[in-house]
Protein backbone atom coordinates (compact mmCIF):
# COMPACT_ATOMS: atom_id res chain seq x y z
CA UNK A 1 0.00 0.00 0.00
CA UNK A 2 1.33 3.55 -0.76
CA UNK A 3 2.03 5.82 1.11
CA UNK A 4 -1.11 8.31 0.30
CA UNK A 5 -3.60 5.53 0.90
CA UNK A 6 -1.91 5.09 4.06
CA UNK A 7 -2.43 8.38 5.23
CA UNK A 8 -5.95 8.38 4.10
CA UNK A 9 -6.80 5.13 6.22
CA UNK A 10 -8.15 7.04 9.26
CA UNK A 11 -10.40 8.84 6.64
CA UNK A 12 -11.53 5.68 5.53
CA UNK A 13 -12.58 4.64 9.13
CA UNK A 14 -14.49 7.66 9.78
CA UNK A 15 -16.16 7.70 6.47
CA UNK A 16 -16.85 4.10 7.42
CA UNK A 17 -18.81 5.53 10.30
CA UNK A 18 -20.54 7.82 8.46
CA UNK A 19 -22.49 5.97 6.05
CA UNK A 20 -25.08 4.48 9.11
CA UNK A 21 -26.40 8.21 9.97
CA UNK A 22 -25.89 9.40 6.06
CA UNK A 23 -28.85 6.42 4.88
CA UNK A 24 -30.53 7.59 8.28
CA UNK A 25 -30.45 11.20 6.97
CA UNK A 26 -31.50 9.58 3.55
CA UNK A 27 -34.52 7.89 5.35
CA UNK A 28 -35.58 10.79 6.53
CA UNK A 29 -34.95 13.39 3.09
CA UNK A 30 -36.93 10.35 1.22
CA UNK A 31 -39.73 10.36 3.92
CA UNK A 32 -40.10 14.17 3.78
CA UNK A 33 -40.29 14.51 -0.30
CA UNK A 34 -42.78 11.19 -0.25
CA UNK A 35 -45.51 12.13 2.19
CA UNK A 36 -44.81 15.91 3.60
CA UNK A 37 -44.43 17.77 0.52
CA UNK A 38 -42.72 20.48 1.78
CA UNK A 39 -42.70 24.08 0.09
CA UNK A 40 -40.45 26.11 1.84
CA UNK A 41 -37.51 27.33 0.01
CA UNK A 42 -35.07 26.42 3.05
CA UNK A 43 -36.26 23.50 3.68
CA UNK A 44 -36.18 22.49 0.12
CA UNK A 45 -32.61 23.60 -0.06
CA UNK A 46 -31.84 22.28 3.58
CA UNK A 47 -33.02 18.60 1.94
CA UNK A 48 -30.62 19.22 -1.12
CA UNK A 49 -28.10 19.81 0.93
CA UNK A 50 -28.46 17.26 3.25
CA UNK A 51 -29.25 14.80 -0.03
CA UNK A 52 -25.35 15.77 -1.69
CA UNK A 53 -23.78 15.47 1.81
CA UNK A 54 -25.22 11.89 1.81
CA UNK A 55 -23.97 11.75 -1.66
CA UNK A 56 -20.85 13.04 -0.58
CA UNK A 57 -19.84 10.00 1.91
CA UNK A 58 -20.96 7.27 -0.53
CA UNK A 59 -18.84 8.34 -3.67
CA UNK A 60 -15.66 8.36 -0.94
CA UNK A 61 -16.80 5.13 0.59
CA UNK A 62 -16.62 4.12 -3.31
CA UNK A 63 -13.47 5.23 -3.80
CA UNK A 64 -11.84 3.23 -1.33
CA UNK A 65 -14.13 0.28 -2.35
CA UNK A 66 -12.65 0.60 -5.87
CA UNK A 67 -9.00 1.22 -4.05
CA UNK A 68 -9.33 -2.39 -2.33
CA UNK A 69 -10.90 -4.09 -5.37
CA UNK A 70 -8.73 -6.55 -7.28
CA UNK A 71 -9.50 -5.11 -11.01
CA UNK A 72 -11.95 -2.74 -12.78
CA UNK A 73 -14.22 -6.36 -13.53
CA UNK A 74 -14.76 -7.26 -10.17
CA UNK A 75 -15.04 -3.91 -8.62
CA UNK A 76 -18.16 -3.09 -11.29
CA UNK A 77 -19.46 -6.78 -10.92
CA UNK A 78 -19.66 -6.53 -6.77
CA UNK A 79 -20.27 -2.42 -6.44
CA UNK A 80 -22.67 -1.87 -8.97
CA UNK A 81 -25.37 -1.14 -6.70
CA UNK A 82 -23.08 1.67 -4.79
CA UNK A 83 -22.47 3.22 -7.94
CA UNK A 84 -26.45 3.62 -8.48
CA UNK A 85 -26.26 5.06 -5.14
CA UNK A 86 -24.33 7.76 -5.86
CA UNK A 87 -25.58 8.38 -9.25
CA UNK A 88 -27.97 12.08 -8.18
CA UNK A 89 -30.71 11.31 -10.16
CA UNK A 90 -32.59 14.24 -8.74
CA UNK A 91 -29.67 16.63 -11.25
CA UNK A 92 -30.87 13.89 -13.95
CA UNK A 93 -34.44 14.59 -13.78
CA UNK A 94 -34.07 18.22 -13.15
CA UNK A 95 -32.08 18.34 -16.75
CA UNK A 96 -35.09 16.00 -18.69
CA UNK A 97 -37.56 18.50 -16.58
CA UNK A 98 -35.34 21.39 -18.25
CA UNK A 99 -35.31 19.93 -21.28
CA UNK A 100 -38.97 19.49 -21.41
CA UNK A 101 -39.56 22.74 -20.30
CA UNK A 102 -37.48 24.65 -22.68
CA UNK A 103 -39.72 22.13 -25.53
CA UNK A 104 -42.75 23.75 -23.60
CA UNK A 105 -42.05 26.76 -23.77
CA UNK A 106 -41.02 26.55 -27.37
CA UNK A 107 -44.24 25.22 -28.46
CA UNK A 108 -45.66 28.40 -26.26
CA UNK A 109 -43.22 30.44 -28.71
CA UNK A 110 -44.01 28.90 -31.61
CA UNK A 111 -47.80 29.67 -31.28
CA UNK A 112 -46.97 33.07 -30.51
CA UNK A 113 -44.39 32.73 -33.38
CA UNK A 114 -47.57 31.38 -35.78
CA UNK A 115 -49.55 34.60 -34.59
CA UNK A 116 -47.11 37.04 -35.32
CA UNK A 117 -46.15 36.22 -38.40
CA UNK A 118 -50.20 35.53 -39.16
CA UNK A 119 -50.76 39.37 -37.73
CA UNK A 120 -47.24 39.78 -40.35
CA UNK A 121 -49.38 38.54 -43.41
CA UNK A 122 -52.37 40.30 -42.21
CA UNK A 123 -50.64 43.91 -41.76
CA UNK A 124 -48.89 43.13 -44.80
CA UNK A 125 -51.95 43.14 -47.14
CA UNK A 126 -53.25 46.03 -45.10
CA UNK A 127 -50.57 47.76 -46.28
CA UNK A 128 -50.09 47.00 -49.88
CA UNK A 129 -54.61 47.92 -49.59
CA UNK A 130 -53.06 51.16 -48.11
CA UNK A 131 -50.65 51.65 -51.15
CA UNK A 132 -53.41 50.97 -53.72
CA UNK A 133 -55.31 52.96 -51.86
CA UNK A 134 -52.39 55.76 -52.07
CA UNK A 135 -52.02 55.35 -55.60
CA UNK A 136 -56.03 56.07 -56.02
CA UNK A 137 -55.04 58.89 -53.54
CA UNK A 138 -52.11 60.00 -55.92
CA UNK A 139 -55.00 59.69 -58.49
CA UNK A 140 -57.72 62.01 -57.18
CA UNK A 141 -54.78 64.06 -55.79
CA UNK A 142 -53.24 64.39 -59.42
CA UNK A 143 -56.72 64.68 -60.72
CA UNK A 144 -58.01 67.52 -57.86
CA UNK A 145 -54.85 69.58 -59.27
CA UNK A 146 -55.92 68.90 -62.72
CA UNK A 147 -59.74 70.47 -61.41
CA UNK A 148 -58.05 72.60 -59.69
CA UNK A 149 -55.72 74.02 -63.27
CA UNK A 150 -58.82 73.36 -64.94
CA UNK A 151 -60.95 75.51 -62.52
CA UNK A 152 -58.51 78.18 -61.93
CA UNK A 153 -58.13 78.24 -65.85
CA UNK A 154 -61.54 78.24 -66.37
CA UNK A 155 -62.22 80.88 -63.26
CA UNK A 156 -59.27 83.17 -65.44
CA UNK A 157 -61.36 82.46 -68.22
CA UNK A 158 -64.65 83.41 -67.28
CA UNK A 159 -63.29 86.58 -66.09
CA UNK A 160 -61.68 87.50 -69.35
CA UNK A 161 -64.81 86.52 -71.38
CA UNK A 162 -67.31 87.01 -69.25
CA UNK A 163 -69.06 89.69 -71.16
CA UNK A 164 -69.03 87.65 -74.22
CA UNK A 165 -70.45 84.28 -72.40
CA UNK A 166 -73.53 86.21 -71.31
Amino acid sequence: MSKFWEKLEPLERFNHKLIFPAVLLLLVVIILELFVHPTNEWVLLSMDIVDYLVIAVFVVDLIFLAHHARNTKYFFKHYWLDLLAIFPFSLAFRFVEGISAIFAVSEETIAVGQAIFHEGLETEKAIVRAERLAKVGKEFTVGARVVRIFSKGYSRFHRKHKDRLR
